[in-house]
């Protein structure tokens, strides 16, 4: 069907008895200054927040957005105006049910939209989120310190491929793992779904060999932050989040004793190794860097 316009949202709320004369205005203006929608070419395009504020109403709040409801409410608004009822009593009868229902839904665990996709950057689920300039794609992992984010592609239309089965086991459960290709790129996704709901990215971090220097248990591993730089860090993460933006190299320094040390070049300088701890500076036995 065609987008409302004005003129046609007016008669759209007209024949369910909706608002009155005096409020359309403010209805139409509601709509574009909380950016439900905009005003193209004078019809109304729906928003990402629109959508998404209009999923959750409908979802939580079937009652009281059924066209139904909201008309009857506003004949009972007339009867106040006219003096057949009185507004507290039309107020208590309203707010005692919704502010009980709002109460529950207040007490459930937010629902996340996972894509289908593990984070490049620590292994869990991507998903989907609202902000001030949209919907983006985050890690669910934000609250441990993982701040991956990339934007969402607009309309997507891309045809997804067969699984192809990989040579990778699942390590939780030890079935193969599949490619697959989502909206945002292809992925490791374990055979044996939905008992098994594990993800993986497709391209594993490259590991360096280097013992992490904080925990002494996991590997510090090569990877590409969101603006494509490449870190080093952890490959317990998030349980250790040690990470460092140089090359580390197996070799204690010999100022502090820290275990590690970082591979360094500048013009002038050269090449040399660093220490992260106290910024010792030597040059390699090798030249290269490296030990």
């Amino acid at each position: 069907p065609p987008r409302y316009t004005e003129a046609t949202l007016v008669k759209t709320l007209e024949e369910y008895g909706i608002g009155r004369p005096s409020t359309y205005a403010s209805i139409l203006n509601t709509l574009i200054e909380r950016k439900y929608a905009v005003l193209e070419k004078k019809r109304f395009i729906p928003q990402d927040t629109g959508m998404v504020v209009n999923d959750l109403l409908t979802l939580d709040f079937p009652t009281y957005v059924d066209y139904h409801f909201t008309a009857g409410l506003e004949e009972e608004l007339d009867q106040v105006s006219s003096g057949e009822k009185e507004w507290k009593q039309l107020l208590r009868e309203f707010w005692g049910p919704f502010s009980a229902q709002l109460q529950e839904k207040l007490k459930e665990p937010k629902r996340v939209k996972e894509i289908g996709e593990a984070c490049p950057e620590c292994g869990k689920p991507l998903v989907e989120k609202l902000g001030k300039r949209g919907m983006f794609i985050a890690c669910s992992g934000f609250q441990d310190g993982c701040r991956y984010t990339r934007a969402m592609e607009k309309n997507g239309t891309e045809e997804k491929a067969e699984p192809v089965l990989s040579e990778e086991k699942c390590d939780k459960c030890g079935s193969p793992m599949l490619v697959k290709e989502g909206r945002y790129g292809k992925y490791l996704a374990c055979s044996a779904y939905p008992e098994c709901k594990n993800i993986q990215p497709l391209v594993k971090p490259k590991g360096t060999g280097v013992i992490c220097p904080e925990c002494g248990k996991g590997e510090l591993t090569e990877k590409k932050s969101r603006y494509g730089k490449l870190f080093y860090s952890c490959n317990r993460y998030p349980e250790c989040k040690f990470a460092l933006w140089d090359p580390p190299v197996t070799r204690a320094c010999p100022q502090c004793n820290f275990p590690l040390m970082v591979q360094k070049v500048y013009k002038r300088e050269g090449a040399f190794l660093k220490c992260p701890k106290c910024e010792h500076k030597e040059k390699p036995e090798d030249g290269s860097g490296k030990e």
